[in-house]
């Protein structure tokens, strides 16, 4: 049966990003070590699937799984993206780029990763050691601070989260034009399900006196447009960063970092029915 809240064991863990994989497993990282965990939905408790430091890996935030059985991890401030065999645990390849890699959404053998130091997109083949390309988001503006990112249910688009401007945007991959579908939306980790996308936001002059809760859009059938449905709460939410779906359920990552130096563990991500919005 599957758990109502997943351990990750560790004394500073820090969690924020997460990918459920389609084994009835789910990864998660930290962004205090970079160390990377792995765990069953039925389990409590996650092992450790590759240990902090491992490649050169200090942080890891988003995640999301690729084509050919690879993980790709982004190492925030560090600038590095990394790609891991599944199976095998082995790092296949380490790009660097002077930036601030956030989170990573995947279309083919391209990753798409959000640069929260610029208004940059940048995007990496995953099937060569060909260095990334920077995909301008000048719209967005120099305090745009790109975080959540998915792809379009159709496939040509990237649905981008400007946490620090609190604006949706849309960026078309044909001819590379951004629209602004929402605003009022400062979301971290982004889910798109059917035509709804659920974001992770905050309220608040600081982060330690913030409301943190999950906000959502209804998305046009054009995927154009987006209307605001509401939002949802949970007394389970500590410091919520970024989300995942088992099919389900909501996977919510804890991160503590309202609380700053006094997180402690346990550091969890939790479970819950995924909501009714509006």
């Amino acid at each position: 049966m599957p758990a109502t809240a997943y351990h990750l064991p560790g004394g500073r863990v820090r969690p924020e990003g997460i990918t459920v994989g389609p084994d009835g497993t789910f990864f998660a990282g930290s962004s205090a070590d970079g160390t990377l965990y792995r765990c069953a939905l039925d389990a409590a408790v996650a092992e450790i699937w590759s240990p902090a430091g491992a490649g050169g890996r200090t942080v890891a935030l988003g995640l999301t799984f690729a084509s050919r059985g690879l993980l790709v991890v982004c190492g925030g401030k560090t600038g590095d993206l990394f790609t891991y065999d599944v199976n095998s645990c082995a790092l296949v390849f380490r790009w660097h780029v002077d930036g601030y890699l956030n989170d990573v959404c995947v279309i083919g053998d391209l990753a798409y990763a959000t640069d929260s130091s610029r208004p940059v997109v940048w995007c990496f083949d995953l099937g060569s050691d060909a260095p990334p390309t920077a995909l301008d988001l000048p719209a967005a503006g120099p305090d745009a601070y790109l975080n959540g990112i998915v792809v379009s249910a159709d496939g040509t688009a990237l649905l981008i989260a400007a946490q620090g401007t609190e604006v949706l945007w849309r960026l078309d991959l044909a001819d590379l034009s951004a629209t602004a579908l929402a605003t009022g939306f400062a979301a971290d980790g982004l889910l798109l399900t059917g035509s709804t996308l659920i974001g992770v936001c905050n309220e608040g002059d600081t982060l330690a006196t913030a409301e943190f809760f999950l906000a959502a859009l209804e998305l046009s059938p054009d995927g154009r447009a987006a209307t605001h449905l509401g939002r949802h709460t949970d007394p389970a939410f500590d410091t919520p960063t970024t989300l995942a779906t088992d099919g389900e359920r909501l996977l919510v990552v804890n991160g503590q970092f309202a609380k700053g130096e006094a997180a402690a563990p346990p550091y969890e991500v939790v479970a819950i029915p995924i909501p009714r919005f509006g």
